[in-house]
């Protein structure tokens, strides 16, 4: 049952190589936890000897005032050893759990950053909240209080057998006699319990990323008047997670009590034959006492095993839930020596016969798409949506694995670069306009968190924002709350693209990152970027054409193919797709007035 065992399941194996690892790290503090815990149960221990010689005394009358206050003097310092025993033990040991537990978190944290966006993507947020709160707490509970009981039941309970055995060897051997019930039980019920906590841990991550789903989504709950039907799906969830815990606390209401029979049983057995003993002389009165004395402090070990069990077995499961994601290896892999990007930004991005198929999809996304994006010039990629677009920017970021030798950055090919260098050279601005619950000031130098306030002003000017921001109740150091809700959807993806224009990166990827905003300023903007990337490579992706048409060139995508390129008098003239798309926006223009 250990969590250490060499037998641990596979998908354990990650999250116990860092226990073991910390383990090895924290030795010499932890065998001087264990050693000052050892010590308090031999003195604990050591009591029911003091308390017999008291009662012996007492019995054939040889006690007097001065040996009686010596015996309690005894047991008054063994309780202050105690005592301070307990405060050099409980810092090693529990905080040990506590390391364990921030250990584990670190590296839980660090793996999913390192994972690419498909297998996040996969996993619900709320599973993966999960195994990083209630899953890390089981581990956590495991390896402090349920490691300190399991040390601390088993060397009570093989010194006070110990001790039964050296006052009446027969005595003991008929109060240990249930003992091996109690074995029998604990090994049958461990699988029952690991099998019960499995289910109760997928409820609660389950419930745990609905809960997250209405939380995030609230807007649209109450614009929809959702709250009945949520509250009703939320409500069979919860009703779930309860039954699973409700049926693993009804074994456990009969694992427990039957460890406690035992026990009794075994003190039922030494009253009905310990009495006869100590009347005909056979034991002492003061070791009769002695001998109920530490078969009382064999309930505690046994209630502990049941305990220790059902720490084990949370434990067990939690580290094959976290050790799950700890394994999962990366599709996206830093190459063992990766090149570096020349110095001087010169050659910008170029695609060479790309072609690109999404795991199990039936059709390619991009089917030998060939483009360059020069350094120093605005480019733009254009399109029907589905058309691979977004696509071709996951791609150059590597957030998707493009085939070998189809994609450079500076001349040289993204996969032989590090995904850190990449993406501080090629940054991009997503379609979805994500901020933090932070001052704007904050979300603004996310990157950058040493740039002055003028360049936040002039990165703000740039997209257009700072009128808006400076008539904000505190300016830059407003709070913007839960996802940014005090600003309108345009205002945060202009937010956004300021805060990559404060990086002035080599290569800004920009995927139609003002969707929301109008067509008027977002012309606006699009003439700053001109302006203020001089000299820098600028790819934008866009589905307003008359937005772009100011650019150096235009790719145009049609089924994940390019059909398309050149500028945009000269894809006018050409009376192909981008003619139809221009004249059919600008048809809806004229009718929108």
């Amino acid at each position: 049952m250990s969590l250490f065992s060499a037998k641990a399941d596979s998908k354990a194996a990650s999250a116990v190589a860092v226990l073991r690892a910390l383990t090895r790290r924290r030795l010499p503090g932890l065998l001087v936890g264990f050693a000052a815990l050892i010590l308090v149960d031999v003195c604990q221990l050591y009591v029911p000897r003091l308390v017999k010689f008291a009662v012996d005394d007492l019995t054939y009358g040889r006690a007097d005032a001065s040996t009686l206050l010596t015996i309690a003097g005894g047991i008054l310092a063994l309780a202050l050893a105690m005592a301070l025993l307990r405060m050099v033990w409980r810092p090693l040991l529990m905080g040990f759990s506590r390391l364990v537990e921030r250990e584990l978190r670190m590296r839980l944290f660090d793996h999913l950053q390192n994972m690419q966006v498909g297998y996040l993507s996969e996993k619900p947020p709320g599973e993966l909240m999960a195994r990083a709160s209630s899953d890390l707490n089981n581990i956590r509970m495991a390896t402090g209080i349920g490691m300190v009981a399991a040390v601390d039941g088993t060397v009570m309970a093989l010194c006070a057998i110990g001790f039964m055995i050296y006052i009446s060897p027969l005595l003991a051997l008929l109060a240990i006699l249930p003992m091996p019930a109690i074995v029998i039980l604990t090994r049958r019920q461990s699988r029952v319990f690991h099998r019960r906590f499995t289910r109760v841990q997928e409820t609660f991550a389950a419930m745990t990323e609905q809960v997250r789903e209405v939380m995030s989504g609230v807007r649209l709950i109450k614009a929809y008047a959702l709250a009945g039907p949520e509250q009703k799906r939320l409500d069979t969830a919860a009703r779930g997670y309860l039954e699973h815990n409700m049926g693993l606390a009804r074994i456990m209401a009969l694992f427990f009590p039957l460890m406690l029979f035992f026990t009794n049983l075994s003190l039922a057995v030494v009253l009905g034959f310990g009495g006869p003993l100590t009347v005909f002389g056979q034991i002492t009165a003061g070791d009769f006492v002695a001998f109920t004395a530490y078969l009382g402090m064999l309930t505690w070990p046994m209630m502990a095993l049941g305990w220790v069990v059902s720490l084990i077995q949370r434990a067990r499961t939690s580290l094959e839930r976290v050790g799950e994601v700890l394994s999962a290896e990366p599709a996206i892999k830093d190459p063992d020596q990766p090149k570096h990007l020349p110095r001087k930004a010169k050659r910008g991005i170029e695609a060479r016969d790309l072609s690109f198929s999404y795991p199990e999809a039936s059709e390619a996304v991009l089917k030998e798409v060939s483009l360059r994006a020069l350094a120093g010039e605005l480019t733009a990629i254009v399109g029907r949506i589905g058309s691979g677009k977004s696509t071709l920017l996951h791609l150059l970021g590597r957030l998707e694995e493009p085939p070998p030798g189809s994609l450079f950055v500076e001349g040289v090919d993204v996969g032989d670069l590090a995904q850190a260098e990449l993406r501080g050279h090629v940054v991009q601005v997503p379609q979805e306009a994500f901020l933090f619950s932070a001052t704007v000031a904050q979300n603004l130098t996310l990157g950058r968190p040493e740039a002055r306030p003028e360049e936040m002003w002039a990165a703000l000017e740039a997209a257009e924002l700072a009128q808006e921001v400076r008539e904000l109740p505190d300016g830059l150091e407003t709070e913007l709350g839960e996802k940014a809700h005090t600003l309108s959807g345009g205002q945060r993806q202009r937010l956004c693209l300021a805060r990559a224009l404060l990086l002035d990166p080599p290569v800004l990827a920009l995927d139609d990152p003002l969707s929301a905003v109008d067509t008027e300023t977002e012309g606006r903007i699009l003439a700053n970027l001109a302006n203020l990337r001089a000299g820098r490579t600028t790819i934008v992706v866009s589905h307003r054409l008359a937005s772009v048409a100011f650019a150096g060139a235009i790719y145009v995508l049609d089924r994940g193919r390019l059909v398309e390129q050149g500028t945009h008098a000269q894809l006018i003239a050409a009376g192909g797709l981008y003619n139809d798309l221009f004249a059919e926006q600008a048809l809806l223009a004229e009718l929108e007035g």
